[in-house]
């Protein structure tokens, strides 16, 4: 028999199966929206659901709802959606002429919900334009406006004032053997559920050449990262550990040029710029609307030393003229971060050459990238990706990267083959489920030309273009001594740079490769790189903690690192930690204190710095970057109260520590400025949250909807804030410590 299922009733009704999150007799299942998970795909002929989307969150919960509601449709099968119509109640709300204020009240009720208990609050205001790029967004077709859909007595056909007030849109999911004729997009009240893996047609999938993207996935924007690793110090650093001489020869201070390829959305070379006024930033991306972000913050910010322009790699590599800069000007610093495998081959040509040709000899190239043997198991994921994608068309990415994930994790349950040959791929399917944002794992997965690489394919690739290998901008990589003594000893035998890397990559299922290259390598002698490291100063990046992640025992403390966990027994990191919770210092005055060699030293800060205990510290220039940066992280709090997802601060006294900085940090600062506390706070800041529209999420991923549960977790919020975070900010001189006593 067929099944409907009626999404928020509260009327029992012959025929239908209803979902509600309050518990009551009519209700068959309890449970949220936007988690169907009871359900196996196609379980339903039609979906009705009224006046339940505008209660869901814009940003996650309604497409994530929406993606649902698809998934559990039979092929062919209807869903019937009302919501308040938000032109409707606009109208109506304005016409001062005919309707008084408890009139208009009403109206507003109607627009920010009833409020009448913790589910009455609505999170999103719809209309016909809106509601129906979410449903096609969520795979919807053949979408159309209802007056009445003749079901239930609802919401979905209130009035007021003479006047229906409730958007009602009917929407079909495509059925799988449609031409694409609306016509043949129709329910087959006696089709049984679809198969796990029905036999794509015979289409050849079409893959296309380099589009304006350069064969990345370019229908998703990239979300505001930093990245740490991107630095100049702590590229200097990597270099210097690993007896090279760095770009900047006159040190912290030192002016300097600075290129990244695939800017994305901007943040990361904004903070960058303000935290190194003294270098000059140039971000190029070939993603118009990342530019344009990056553009409208750097106005924002008011940062001068840092621009962004749309290039075309390819046309960059080919005609000098279209350099948005001096043809002749050379750069110390080249970065690529997260963007090699994710372009077409001669897009990736085009970007090492231009990477060699653009760098200054003695200069640094930061190039990141997905690496095996650690994707082997993925690329299972990404192959069945893309067959879903060519049955169900490629506007559908988000649909055939459930429908995928779905299919493998049964396949794990009841085939043990799989299970056996892809030991990680449960594990790496869970991690997948967990990415809390629909666009990060589009533009993972989404790139046609998507590819990792063995390490080796990589370096010859640069050797081309002369560019040397020189160190791992990840840290402990450059110490394989850390690895157990037999793998340790192979990879010291081996004479060949690239295979001991590709040995190293072995050894530890490596997955991601952050590799710095030089043009021109510049060896400095044992005793020349312990003189430039003993000038190096080295802080605390926090208030030190009563069990140091540096400490051993059965708790998993320790340093997470890709060659493992690192456990220091001989209480040498604790002791360097102690040292610089104190003060900074040099690596000469640390050697001098501790009386530790200057291998081993090197080796320890390597750790605390790869761990975030400790950071590199700038002296004067950080000093004098300090009143800009604070303005810059003014400013980047009034943007991200204002709906901006801007969730970094840049951290002048290292250069390096951009810090993780989200918009409840925001709203519980601006309260303790205003010498708020307590039930006030935690209150102020609940407000504050609603009326952005975002929703708390638990570390599990679901979310927290009770008013009772969000004000418990604020006020644990407010006690970490006031514990750890807030003496980081003073510590990396993000703010001043003038708050710490509020």
């Amino acid at each position: 028999m067929a099944r409907r299922l009626h999404i928020g009733g509260t009327v029992a009704r012959e025929g239908w199966e209803i979902l509600n999150a309050i518990p009551a007799e009519w209700v068959d299942h309890v449970g949220r929206a936007e988690d169907l998970s009871r359900f196996q795909d196609g379980t339903f002929l039609e979906v009705y659901a009224s006046h339940v989307l505008e209660h869901l969150g814009y940003q996650s919960a309604l497409p994530v709802a929406l993606s649902e509601w698809f998934r559990v449709l039979a092929p062919g099968g209807r869903l019937m959606v009302s919501v308040p119509d938000m032109d409707t109640l606009c109208e109506l709300y304005s016409r001062r002429d005919s309707l008084g204020p408890q009139d208009r009240f009403a109206i507003m009720r109607m627009m920010f919900g009833g409020q009448v208990d913790s589910y009455d609050f609505h999170c999103v205001g719809l209309n016909e334009e809106l509601l129906a790029s979410f449903l096609i967004d969520a795979g919807f077709v053949e979408i159309k406006r209802i007056d009445d859909f003749g079901l239930f007595r609802d919401c979905s056909t209130l009035a007021f004032a003479g006047r229906p007030i409730s958007l009602n849109l009917e929407a079909f999911r495509r059925n799988s053997g449609a031409s694409g004729s609306s016509s043949q997009i129709r329910a087959d009240p006696a089709a049984e559920s679809p198969p796990l893996l029905q036999r794509a047609e015979a289409t050849e999938l079409r893959v296309s050449g380099p589009s304006w993207g350069g064969g990345s996935f370019t229908d998703c924007t990239d979300g505001s990262h930093s990245c740490r690793e991107l630095a100049p110090n702590w590229l200097d650093f990597a270099l210097l550990s690993q007896r090279h001489r760095p770009p900047r020869r006159g040190g912290e201070g030192t002016p300097f040029d600075y290129l990244e390829l695939g800017s994305g959305m901007g943040l990361g070379l904004c903070l960058l710029a303000a935290a190194y006024p003294e270098g000059q930033f140039i971000g190029i991306d070939c993603n118009p609307s990342h530019i344009a972000h990056s553009q409208w913050l750097v106005a924002e910010l008011g940062l001068s030393n840092v621009s962004f322009h749309e290039v075309d790699f390819l046309e960059l590599a080919a005609d000098d003229a279209r350099l948005p800069f001096a043809p002749d000007l050379r750069f110390h610093y080249v970065v690529a971060d997260g963007i090699l495998s994710w372009i077409a081959p001669d897009v990736r040509n085009a970007l090492l050459q231009l990477s060699g040709r653009l760098l200054r000899c003695g200069g640094a190239f930061y190039c990141s990238y997905n690496t095996f043997p650690g994707w082997l198991d993925r690329t299972t994921f990404k192959a069945l990706t893309d067959l879903e994608r060519q049955r169900l068309g490629a506007a559908n990415l988000t649909q055939a990267l459930q429908r995928a994930g779905s299919s493998l994790a049964r396949l794990l349950q009841s085939a043990p083959a799989l299970g056996k040959a892809l030991p990680q791929l449960g594990n790496q399917l869970r991690q997948i489920r967990d990415i809390n944002r629909p666009d990060d794992l589009c533009g993972e997965y989404g790139p046609e030309q998507w590819q990792p690489f063995y390490v080796g394919e990589v370096h010859q690739l640069a050797m081309a273009h002369q560019l040397s290998y020189a160190a791992s901008a990840n840290l402990p990589e450059n110490f394989p001594s850390l690895l157990p003594a037999p793998v340790a000893e192979l990879l010291a035998a081996e004479g060949d740079s690239t295979i001991r890397q590709a040995l190293l990559d072995l050894a530890i299922n490596q997955s991601f490769r952050r590799d710095l290259f030089v043009k021109g390598p510049l060896p400095l002698s044992r005793v020349a790189q312990e003189q430039c490291l003993s000038e190096l100063c080295l802080r605390s990046t926090g208030p030190l903690e009563a069990t140091s992640i540096a400490e051993g025992g059965s708790s998993p403390q320790g340093i997470q690192t890709n060659l493992g966990v690192i456990v220091d027994g001989s209480g040498r990191l604790r002791r360097l930690e102690a040292y610089l919770a104190a003060q900074p210092a040099s690596l000469a005055e640390l050697y001098e204190a501790l009386a530790i060699p200057p291998e081993d030293l090197v080796l320890l800060t390597n750790l605390l710095v790869h761990a975030g205990r400790i950071g590199l510290d700038r002296g004067e220039a950080g000093a004098a970057a300090t009143a800009g940066c604070c303005d810059v992280n003014a400013r980047l709090t009034a943007l991200m109260q204002g709906g901006h997802n801007l969730g970094f601060r840049v951290a002048p006294a290292v250069g390096h520590g951009a810090q993780p900085f989200s918009l409840i940090d925001a709203f519980v600062l601006e309260g303790l400025r205003q010498g708020m506390d307590g039930e006030v706070l935690a209150g102020i800041v609940l407000l504050g949250l609603q009326a952005t529209g975002a929703e708390l999420r638990r570390l599990d991923g679901t979310f927290l909807k009770d008013e009772t549960d969000c004000m418990e977790y604020i006020k644990q919020h407010i006690l970490l804030f006031r514990a750890n975070i807030l003496p980081r900010l003073v510590q990396l001189g993000i703010m001043d410590a003038s708050i710490q006593g509020a």
